[in-house]
């Protein structure tokens, strides 16, 4: 009796992306990649969606099979950023205190990610300062924010030896997430030659006086 294949179904309930899921965030990255380029050489406002849908290589249609609008296209690159924090975080040795923890591995994620994406840091402040900025971006990049808050949880949970449903993980959480969103929105909107992450560990210092920090 020979086994069949598992179904689109079978294969969520167990935890993994089906092909079909797994190609279209692929996509989606590489529509965010091709606009956030756009956006870095003309700006967010002067960038259409036909350019993007363009530099992409593809159509119009297809575009808006992905993406309702254009102020989505920036949410799966943001989202690069935050899950490589938590998967940087979730990495740290154990026995490293947790803020210690949260400065390094941010610094450790944002060069990893710029890394791979040929990126450098400059290129970061416009997208950021549109995103943070611009009434039409700024929902999408509170959601991300909010999105990078849910997967602290755990990974703060699990370093301190705490229920995940603790008050005091869901606060630090929150206010580690909070930390490094204004860090990195004081670092856009500002001239200083630091990089975000000297921005991030000057917030998260002032978290010290916290029990889990």
């Amino acid at each position: 009796m020979t086994s069949e294949a598992p179904t689109t179904r079978e294969r969520a309930r167990a935890g993994r992306p089906a092909l079909s899921e797994t190609r279209r965030a692929a996509t989606r990255r590489e529509v965010a990649l091709a606009a956030a380029r756009l956006f870095i050489e003309k700006g967010y406002t002067a960038t259409t969606v036909e350019e993007i849908a363009a530099a992409a290589g593809m159509g119009l249609r297809t575009f808006y099979r992905y993406f309702a609008s254009k102020e989505d296209v920036l949410a799966p690159l943001l989202a690069i950023g935050t899950q490589a924090w938590a998967t940087e975080l979730a990495a740290c040795p154990p026995d490293l205190p947790l803020r210690e923890a949260l400065s390094r591995s941010y610094r450790s994620a944002t060069g990893r990610t710029l890394a791979a994406e040929s990126m450098p840091e400059s290129s970061l402040r416009p997208l950021v300062r549109a995103a943070t900025q611009l009434p039409a971006l700024r929902a999408t990049w509170l959601r991300v924010q909010q999105d990078t808050e849910s997967q602290l949880i755990p990974i703060i949970a699990t370093r301190t030896a705490r229920p995940v449903d603790d008050l005091d993980v869901a606060l630090t959480a929150a206010m580690a997430n909070t930390a490094v969103r204004l860090a990195t929105e004081l670092w856009a909107a500002s001239e200083d030659p630091g990089s975000a992450a000297d921005f991030v560990d000057t917030c998260l210092a002032r978290l010290a006086a916290h029990p889990l920090l």
